[in-house]
């Protein structure tokens, strides 16, 4: 007996927030700008042949403004041992708003995924959290959920039904608070060796 597969599209939409750490922008300008130019193609191509996928975004990108980034941010931060990985440090060298910087918004891109037909908005967590860096907490987890639930609806009235943990940073004692903020599917990692050694990248 024949049965037909499943091909399951999802796409980690992060621009610089997706590293920091590592990505400068004077040196990856025109990548990011380039990424942003092709998402409206891939948009056009997935709705003309059906194709229904999931965008993991970065909260931040949410933000229309500075002021927003700011006022949505939960007072309660990861307190990571590695403090490059809090990209909270990075906003005094973030614009204004998207016009300004490309690279640390993105609402315009974000209302083109959420009307184009197939496509579901899904978050990337608030602050592209790690949840298995040494130092943070499941509560501080929470409340970066919920602040990526608040701008969202905020800004395109859109509550957020699946995450992807950023880094891949898979972390089963994170799913009650997951679920407990209305998330309904959780892409996990493939039971292969590359994805135990949770390298990230």
């Amino acid at each position: 007996m024949m049965k037909n597969g499943r091909f399951i599209i999802s796409i980690d939409f992060e621009i610089h927030w997706g590293n920091v750490e590592k990505w400068e922008i004077a040196k990856k300008s025109e990548y990011f700008l380039k990424s942003r130019e092709i998402i409206p193609d891939i948009l056009r191509l997935f709705d003309a042949n059906n194709i229904e996928a999931t965008w993991a975004t970065v909260g931040f990108l949410f933000a229309k403004d500075k002021k927003q980034l700011l006022d949505y941010s939960p007072r309660l931060k990861p307190t990571y041992h590695n403090k490059e990985f809090l990209y909270y440090n990075h906003f005094p060298f973030v614009g204004m708003d998207e016009e300004d910087d490309p690279f640390h918004y993105a609402g315009s891109i974000i209302k083109q995924i959420i009307n184009t037909q197939g496509q579901e908005l899904g978050t990337h967590t608030f602050s592209h959290y790690y949840c298995n860096e040494k130092g943070q907490t499941v509560k501080q987890f929470e409340k970066d959920l919920k602040a990526a639930q608040k701008i969202a609806k905020k800004n395109f009235g859109v509550k957020l039904q699946s995450l992807v943990f950023p880094r891949n940073q898979f972390n089963n004692n994170y799913l009650d608070v997951a679920i407990e903020n209305e998330i309904k599917v959780v892409r996990s990692n493939p039971d292969v060796w590359f994805w135990k050694k949770n390298l990230g990248f």
